[in-house]
């Protein structure tokens, strides 16, 4: 039987880890993906310069936006003062960034925004919940948008004697569960995934405690399109 562990445990997991600089298997504090970094270059001159990011942590991808030009709303039930500390010594970045702190199933999405990052945050989501926000973003674009998401799916925790754990109310989603629902929501749009293998060790002893299938999911609403299209890349490892 899987041990159980509750939402609030993990906020105040996560909330303890982001004050104190503690480190994390998924590393918090590091930069932005080469994936992601060849993202920002290569978007649509024409997108709006205004971006969601989608549980900002450490804010890492909130400040890379920031720095490509963009407006910010960063929204997490994450503790907002690291990533107000980080901003404090650049008053031109602090400027273009509003920080929303909200569990993000609480947030609703009613505006256009160019660029929506989610990344890594929403497995811990329930699937009715992961839908809802992004069906709301897809239902408020007006303009050429692009929605960048990385999302764990076909999740393994264990403990130290090997037990497997879950967490409250977490989505738990399989690929191909993951893949329809990316169909249905972003119908229309021109959409690319890809697959890759993801774990985490622990420094102390090397075991392995978190394996997962990352999904990246890139979806283009390009406003003269007519129709979308879905491919998926071969799994990479990671």
């Amino acid at each position: 039987m899987p041990v159980q562990h509750s939402k609030a445990s993990l906020h105040a997991f996560y909330a303890d880890a982001l004050r104190n600089g503690r480190s994390t298997g998924e590393q918090l504090h590091a930069p932005v993906s080469a994936r992601f970094r060849a993202l920002l270059t290569s978007l649509p001159a024409d997108i709006p310069r205004r971006a969601l990011d989608l549980g900002y942590g450490a804010g890492a991808y909130t400040i890379a936006l920031a720095k490509a030009g963009f407006t910010v709303v960063a929204v997490d039930q994450a503790p907002a003062e690291p990533l107000l500390r980080r901003l404090s010594p650049h008053a031109d970045l602090a400027e273009r960034v509003t920080v929303v702190e909200s569990l993000i199933e609480q947030y609703v999405v009613d505006e256009d925004f160019g660029l929506l990052v989610a990344k890594d945050v929403l497995h811990y989501l329930s699937q009715r919940d992961v839908e809802a926000v992004l069906t709301q973003a897809v239902q408020s674009s007006r303009s050429v948008n692009v929605h960048y998401l990385e999302v764990f799916t076909g999740i393994s925790r264990t403990d130290a004697q090997g037990g497997q754990i879950h967490i409250e109310g977490e989505a738990r989603y399989a690929p191909e569960t993951l893949s329809r629902a990316v169909e249905r929501i972003y119908e229309g749009w021109d959409v690319t995934v890809s697959w890759d293998d993801h774990a985490e060790q622990d420094t102390r002893s090397g075991r392995t405690y978190f394996e997962a299938t990352r999904a990246t999911v890139t979806a283009v609403r390009r406003c003269r399109a007519s129709a979308g299209t879905t491919t998926t890349k071969g799994r990479e490892a990671s």
